[in-house]
């Protein structure tokens, strides 16, 4: 069954139950359905077209997003909180002729902006959709294609990731299932919904048929109220916990009567499990990882071994198989440090555009995760890195993940991140970059890099630094470790 078929289903069911809630509006199934099917029939001239969204996080995005599905076409969400070029950077790679927006939209970007558009359509509240072009035009796409996520871009160019409504349904089935969400649960979702993560809560809590609460962590104040109005699960990514921790009395009391903390985008951390648990002892936290190409997740670590496999990645979700890969594609033994493969039913159809990137990526049915890991003895998998961050050091191959687990896990440090440097004798040295705690010390932290690290990892420099090098969706960015670096030896 379709994603959107499950919105009309909970509508027929339960049609005043409270769908979808944004500051002081909320709507239910039934007028949801409504909206959609209103929306949807204004496009039911098209067949199967590229249709980009524009919009940001609310009950009008969602409104659209199951617009475009419900009418056969192929939604293509832009991330709106990234600058204006990016944008420009996915739709010249999207190859996408139609655009639905909003009035908001429209006249925050301006005519030139959508110039480049042959139909524009515009939904409003309480009046017409209409639209200021329109261009039926013939597109060959993939048969199966409903939905295309963009790639964060922390690891090089962001990449168009097709998705069909079978990836879509089994990966949500799969959170529904781990995550044990009925209709009775309400989401909070402070997280982008143009990209996989916050796709996910999308189609996860509509399916299930609960109710979605959304924000945005611009205003930490209305965060805390947000999960405060009845929130039972919460999702962010490790930044988001961090922020939220920097007020740990009105975290407590926030998060008094949420069931779930989830997390992806990038692995927790002992000390933010530790404080949270200490701070709400009754709740369960649920780290997941993936990756857009498989729709949002692969793994999970059950509650009951959180607090013993926080540096894992756990176990493949229901329907996921995981291996560990060598360069030759076969499987290796438990601790040997190779790449992460997966298969299942949530793993993308392929790159928009892009056969050659496609078959780079899925091998014999196997997609190729780019991750390095390891089998754990117990079926779990521990991620040691990505392949393209590895940093040649004379004659060492040197994981700067490992390097900043090492010395996080030892020291009282908030983190640490390694920077790769010009050095004249062995090609490239490391620089630590450093968000310290108020017992941090640049001294014991150079003599436990002595006494631990080997001598080629000795650090060159260590620099301390106030905030995270974040992408636009909250991921931590190897691109923006190097510019912040670059950024504080400049000021020095």
């Amino acid at each position: 069954m379709k994603i959107d078929a499950y919105l009309a289903e909970h509508a027929r069911k339960t049609p005043s139950r409270i769908a979808l809630e944004e500051g002081n509006n909320s709507i239910s199934y039934e007028a949801l359905e409504a909206s959609v099917n209103d929306i949807a029939s204004s496009m039911k001239e098209f067949r199967h077209c590229r249709f980009a969204i524009l919009e940001e996080m609310g009950i009008k995005y969602v409104k659209m997003l199951m617009a475009v599905y419900r009418s056969d076409n192929i939604a293509i969400p832009m991330p709106i909180e990234m600058p204006m070029v990016s944008l420009e950077k996915i739709l010249d790679n999207s190859h996408v002729r139609n655009i639905i927006t909003t009035e908001a939209q429209y006249s925050k970007f301006g005519d030139s902006f959508f110039e480049r558009f042959r139909t524009v359509i515009i939904v409003s509240d309480g009046k017409p959709v209409r639209y200021i072009r329109k261009d039926i035009s013939i597109e060959s796409n993939h048969p199966e294609l409903k939905l295309v996520l963009y790639t964060s871009g922390t690891t090089g160019t962001p990449k168009g990731v097709m998705l069909s409504d079978k990836n879509l349904t089994t990966n949500a089935a799969s959170i529904i299932e781990i995550l044990g969400l009925t209709p009775d649960d309400k989401a909070a979702q402070v997280i982008s919904p143009h990209h996989a993560f916050g796709n996910s809560i999308i189609n996860s809590h509509l399916m299930s048929g609960g109710c979605i609460v959304m924000g945005n962590m611009k205003f930490i104040g209305s965060v805390f109220s947000l999960i405060e109005s009845g929130v039972t699960v919460f999702y962010g990514v490790p930044s988001t916990y961090r922020i939220l921790l920097r007020y740990p009395d009105r975290f407590k009391k926030a998060f008094s009567n949420v069931k779930i903390a989830a997390s992806a985008g990038g692995g927790m951390t002992k000390q933010i499990v530790r404080t949270i648990k200490e701070l709400v002892p009754n709740i369960e936290m649920l780290p997941m990882y993936g990756q857009t190409e498989a729709t949002a997740r692969l793994a999970y670590v059950p509650k009951e071994d959180v607090e013993e496999f926080i540096e894992t990645i756990g176990k493949p979700i229901p329907g996921v198989t995981l291996d560990v890969f060598d360069s030759k594609g076969q499987s290796v033994e438990p601790n040997v440090t190779a790449e992460l493969v997966a298969k299942g039913d949530n793993i993308l159809l392929g790159y928009l555009d892009d056969e050659i990137a496609t078959k780079r990526k899925i091998i014999d049915g196997w997609m190729y995760t780019g991750d390095l890991a390891q089998k754990l003895p117990n079926g779990y998998f521990k991620l040691m890195g990505r392949k393209d961050d590895l940093i040649k050091i004379g004659d060492h191959l040197v994981n700067p993940r490992e390097i900043e687990k090492t010395i996080e896990n030892s020291n009282k440090v908030s983190a640490v991140f390694v920077v790769p440097v010009a050095h004249e004798l062995m090609g490239t040295a490391i620089s630590l970059m450093v968000i310290p705690e108020t017992e941090t010390d640049v001294d014991t932290l150079f003599k436990f890099c002595r006494k631990n690290l080997p001598a080629h990892l000795y650090p060159k420099e260590i620099l301390f630094i106030d905030h995270l090098p974040l992408t636009e969706n909250g991921k931590i960015s190897n691109r923006l470790i190097i510019e912040e670096y670059q950024n504080v030896k400049n000021c020095m």
